[in-house]
């Protein structure tokens, strides 16, 4: 099955078993989990319900001649009807005793193994999944449960696939997408426009102030050699109020993740280094880190928010 093949893609990291993950990693004292709050879940909206691929058909433009039609098969966010998504409160756990300054100043902190151009390594479309099933539709659960309806929505960092519920072109008033690949943005059918941007380069979003009431970037946070900018700049364009919902696994394009995200794999390290961002940006709430991973059989991949508020 092709949705499948990210997991053994030799460019991702190996995939690391769900007991593996965050609350069972050998941490210091200081990040330790056994405290960390079990939420109760909400129940599944019809909006999650049904079918879990879907295959979709999308015109795409290259420029030259008429579009071409691309036909792809991807997850709807349902999951298996069995699976939990209860979600675990780690803010307490892993965001304590911020340092007075920004901590990432060191000269290989933003660098990467694969200093080439971004461009060049999304020049082909990867029309694949970084995350399993089971963390696409825990992450498209919260979604569903987490942003009102009549919002406008930016998906930074987007693909071809966003992984919101199959309603929301219908429930928000916009859905923008920017990303690297406009190829891929072309391909994600749940978009209402699109940007391409390469963020490495300009670390800004061609966006007017206060446009967007949620901001979302799912599992591509540790690409960004300035990450500071860009959450300066996801601040800028949020309302008072406004989400930013940062989505993140366990896997990485190894050799294009900076090198404060490469230096402890631990997903506890991961998470401080998202509230960092978020901390230091200004203007944003404290960060919360929440454990929204399904569970059951045949899910596998973690899927954590870190999130916080424009203020």
């Amino acid at each position: 099955n092709e949705l499948h093949a990210p997991s053994r893609c030799s460019a991702l990291s190996p995939p690391i078993s769900r007991r593996s993950a965050l609350g069972s990693l050998a941490l210091p004292s200081t990040l330790a989990l056994p405290s960390a709050a079990t939420l109760s879940p909400a129940a599944a909206s019809a909006a999650v319900a049904g079918e879990r691929e879907v295959e979709t058909t999308v015109d795409v433009s290259l420029g030259r001649g008429p579009p071409t039609r691309v036909t792809r098969r991807r997850y709807t966010g349902a999951g298996d009807p069995s699976w939990n998504y209860a979600r675990r409160d780690l803010t307490p756990a892993v965001f304590r005793d911020w340092p007075s300054d920004f901590p990432y100043t060191g000269a290989d902190d933003f660098k990467r193994l694969d200093e080439a151009v971004d461009t060049e390594f999304y020049k082909l479309p990867k029309l694949v999944y970084h995350i399993d099933e089971g963390a696409v539709a825990a992450l498209t659960h919260f979604y569903d449960e987490s942003i009102p309806d009549g919002s406008d929505v930016l998906d930074i960092c987007s693909s071809w696939v966003s992984h919101f519920p199959r309603d929301f072109p219908l429930r928000m008033r916009s859905i923008v997408g920017t990303g690297i690949s406009d190829l891929e943005l072309q391909c994600n059918d749940q978009l209402s426009g699109h940007v391409q941007a390469d963020l490495n380069v300009a670390p800004r979003l061609p966006f007017p102030d206060r446009s967007f009431d949620v901001v979302t970037c799912c599992v591509s946070f540790d690409y960004l050699t300035r990450p500071l900018d860009v959450m300066r700049e996801v601040r800028r364009v949020l309302r008072p109020g406004g989400s930013v919902l940062l989505s993140q696994s366990n896997r990485c394009f190894f050799t294009k993740a900076v090198g404060v995200w490469t230096r402890d794999m631990s997903d506890a390290a991961h998470l401080r280094v998202l509230g960092t961002y978020i901390h230091f940006a200004g203007g944003l709430s404290p960060p919360a880190a929440t454990d929204i991973s399904a569970s059951g059989t045949g899910t596998n991949d973690p899927m954590y928010l870190v999130s916080a508020k424009r203020e």
